[in-house]
């Protein structure tokens, strides 16, 4: 059930499961149940539920679906929706200087100044982004194939920004889009988030070899269960060397470690 039909059921003096309602409330309203509801014990987890009409009227307001990002922070939760505009950074080849170039994002449009190449190279951290000719030479290494800014774009992307639906319309210019993203469950989960929700031709950045960079995985997973999701989320994708590497070295490899490699040729 959701909030909408709790409130229902309370309006109509019907009793409700009093714990699931509270859990689906913001944290306030679990912190100060007792003074904001009445409530009486029916039958076994079933409460009949009374409070003031002004409670009620914020309850009902937490089941709207705000129009915009304004009013969803004036509804307490600008998170709610998605932001109407946004960025992305990048590099190209009609760039005079190091800065790299801004493309302005909009829901159904984007402005920038360039042409695009064929394809984008998407990364994750900002280090690696902004040694862009590194960054194409591991992409060459990883896939034998020639990269350059003659062919190539490449822009920062990181989390909630890179897959977002105003940076996916501006992706869908690329006849090829490659991920240099972390090697950890953050990163799998953004690449297969783009995936998904892409013609087929998002492409992991990933070595073909892992024992070559086994000592590479240093990085901690946060807990034991994320460290599982991402061995299964590696083999759900079909990185078979990827998920027996996470699980033989019980670590994950964050991109900046292939700066490294990129040193050492």
């Amino acid at each position: 059930m959701n909030i909408q039909q709790y409130i229902t059921q309370i309006k109509t003096g019907q009793p409700i499961n009093f714990s699931r309602f509270i859990s689906l409330l913001p944290e306030l309203y679990n912190k100060q149940k007792y003074e904001i509801f009445d409530i009486t014990l029916q039958a076994p987890q079933r409460w009949l539920v009374t409070c003031t009409a002004e409670t009620m009227k914020d309850l009902e307001k937490l089941t709207l679906r705000p129009s915009s990002r304004i009013q969803a922070a004036e509804m307490g939760d600008s998170h709610q929706l998605s932001v109407s505009s946004g960025f992305l950074l990048v590099y190209h080849n009609a760039l005079t200087d190091l800065r790299p170039d801004v493309v302005y994002l909009e829901q159904h449009s984007y402005l920038q100044g360039f042409k695009p190449k064929k394809n984008l190279l998407i990364v994750e951290n900002e280090e690696n982004f902004f040694l862009p000719k590194i960054m194409l030479k591991l992409a060459e290494k990883f896939t034998q194939q020639q990269f350059d800014l003659t062919n190539t774009d490449i822009t920062l992307g990181s989390g909630t920004r890179a897959t977002s639906a105003l940076a996916r319309s501006w992706y869908q210019q690329y006849e090829n889009i490659y991920c240099a993203f972390d090697y950890d469950l953050a990163g799998l989960k953004m690449y297969r988030t783009l995936k998904n929700k892409s013609d087929g031709h998002v492409h992991f950045l990933q070595p073909t070899d892992y024992n070559d960079y086994s000592s590479y995985f240093k990085m901690k997973p946060r807990s034991h269960s994320q460290l599982i999701e991402c061995i299964e989320i590696a083999k759900q994708l079909g990185f078979s060397a990827l998920s027996e590497t996470v699980k033989k070295q019980r670590k994950f490899m964050e991109q900046e470690m292939l700066l490294m490699e990129m040193d050492n040729e």
